[in-house]
Order: structure tokens, then C-alpha cells, then sequence
């Protein structure tokens, strides 16, 4: 398991402040796995229109999100067993949207989104920045609602877009000769 580090605290203690009604409901948004599904199926659909790969790069978004749950929640999460930060004594945090459950490292809400983000942005360079802020918001409503480390975070991304950016490389190399 883990230790927490005293830059996790110091970190987490800065982004998870109690916060104003709306701050909290944004904050819950960006972490509502409904909402981020639906971003992900309107991606795919711009990717299935707009994009010169077209189903490749939609078919790739999708797996892209669910190699990456695979492995952070099914994978790595169970190896490295460690609480979410809302669990850990003697750390208090303010959680506007409860607890959670399971474990913490790494954070799916972060793998998930860095891959699909690596994907569309490969697909849709243009619109790579709304990847990318969308990424960063996720990553930051997590450690804000108290569900996860920084470093959880951290490796969600780094995971993410590892799963993302092996998809790509085996898309061009198998279907983009």
C-alpha cells in the first residue's frame, strides 16, 4: 500500500476546501460518470463525422476508455489496495458529494478521460485543447470532492495516456500504412 506523502496532504488540503454551492456542483459534475459517458458518445460521433479515420477513431475512443478502466480499476487498483483519502486517518477533508467507494490509486475518472483525450486529440488536433481541459477538470473535481490523491490523479493521467497512446501507435501501425 501507499504512504501518503505530505505533498498528497498538502496538495489535497489546498483543492479540498469546503467551496461555494455552485463550485461543488460543477465539481460533481465533471466527476458524474453519466456526464462523462455522454461527452465520450458525442466525441465519438464528431470523431465518426469530422475525422479523416472516421470508425477507426471512434472505435478507438471507446476502446481507449474502457483498456484504461480495465487496467486501473481491475488491474492496478487491487494490487496497490489504497484508501481513498475521505477513509484515511487522521487527513480531514470536506467531501460535498460523500465518501465514495472502493479504492484509490489510480483514479479511473482520470485514466478514463486521459486516453479518450489522447485519442481525440490525435483524431481532432485542432480540438486537442478541449481534451485537455476537460482531463485537467476531471483530475481536479476528483482531489476537490476529497476521492483521491494527487498522485492517484498523477498516475491516472500518466496511465491514460499511455493506454491511449499504445492504441494509436497500433492503429497506425496495423490499419494506417
Amino acid at each position: 500500500m501507499l504512504v501518503n506523502a505530505d505533498i498528497d496532504v498538502e496538495l489535497l488540503s489546498f483543492f479540498n476546501r469546503p467551496g461555494t454551492p455552485w463550485l461543488d456542483t460543477v465539481m460533481g459534475a465533471a466527476s458524474n460518470p453519466g456526464i462523462l459517458l455522454a461527452i465520450a458518445a458525442l466525441a465519438a460521433i464528431y470523431l465518426w463525422l469530422k475525422s479523416p479515420h472516421r470508425a477507426l477513431a471512434a472505435l478507438l475512443l471507446w476502446a481507449a476508455i474502457g483498456a484504461a478502466d480495465l487496467l486501473s480499476a481491475r488491474v492496478v487498483k487491487p494490487q496497490v489496495a489504497r484508501p481513498r483519502p475521505c477513509s484515511a486517518d487522521p487527513v480531514h477533508i470536506a467531501y460535498p458529494l460523500g465518501c465514495g467507494s472502493g479504492l484509490s490509486f489510480p483514479s479511473s475518472h482520470a485514466s478514463d478521460t486521459a486516453a479518450a483525450a489522447a485519442v481525440f486529440g490525435w483524431a481532432a488536433p485542432r480540438l486537442s485543447a478541449i481534451g485537455v481541459a476537460l482531463v485537467v477538470l476531471v483530475g481536479v473535481s476528483r482531489v476537490y470532492l476529497g476521492v483521491h490523491w494527487p498522485t492517484d490523479v498523477l498516475a491516472g493521467w500518466a496511465l491514460g495516456a499511455a493506454v491511449g497512446a499504445a492504441l494509436i501507435t497500433i492503429a497506425r501501425l496495423r490499419y494506417l500504412r
